[in-house]
């Protein structure tokens, strides 16, 4: 069976969410539907792809976590600062500070770096979104007929067998997804 990668790339991070979310009335009981993962290319290059793709479900998130050095620090900058406000300011100043911290914190998670993620920062512009997905070209053709006007931009890649075996065994760690019956 031959596979197509397909990438319906919106100008917004939220933008694939809102174009699925608006089509999922008329049309969820299309098999490609639960084929379907979510791009979103954040701000400092981070990705994350959420969602069933190659028969896995995929939860990537390079943002990063936000307890860390930097956390601590905002928080006692924050504490310092605050104190000179009393026991409010103290309080205020502790939670602001370690929120900016955790921000901080978070921008600073090491990138992941293979050639699908790199192909997804070279396709999806930073602050935006796309739906994914990799499936036989009839499913694709389906979903493109039905997100047509969505303000989406195609870019859709026909995969050779070697190309499509190396992005299933790209996520083959990651748990599978029961197969979606109709039902």
């Amino acid at each position: 069976m031959s596979l197509d990668l397909a990438l319906l790339v919106f100008e917004r991070v939220e933008g694939a969410e809102r174009a699925y979310a608006g089509m999922l009335e008329t049309s969820g009981s299309q098999p490609w539907v639960h084929e379907v993962s979510f791009v979103e290319h954040h701000r400092h290059d981070r990705i994350v792809v959420r969602g069933t793709f190659a028969g896995r479900y995929v939860d990537l998130d390079e943002r990063g976590d936000v307890i860390g050095k930097r956390t601590g620090e905002g928080a006692l900058t924050g504490a310092l600062v605050g104190v000179l406000f009393g026991p409010a300011g103290l309080a205020v100043g502790l939670v602001a500070g370690g929120t900016v911290g955790g921000l901080k914190e978070s921008e600073h998670a090491p990138h992941l770096h293979d050639a699908f993620l790199d192909e997804l920062r070279a396709e999806v512009p930073v602050k935006s979104s796309a739906l994914l997905l990799l499936a036989g070209p009839e499913h694709v053709d389906a979903m493109i007929a039905v997100l047509e006007g969505s303000g989406g931009r195609l870019v859709r890649h026909h995969l050779t067998p070697d190309a499509a075996l190396a992005l299933e065994a790209a996520v083959a760690g990651a748990p599978r997804v029961t197969p979606w019956t109709g039902e």
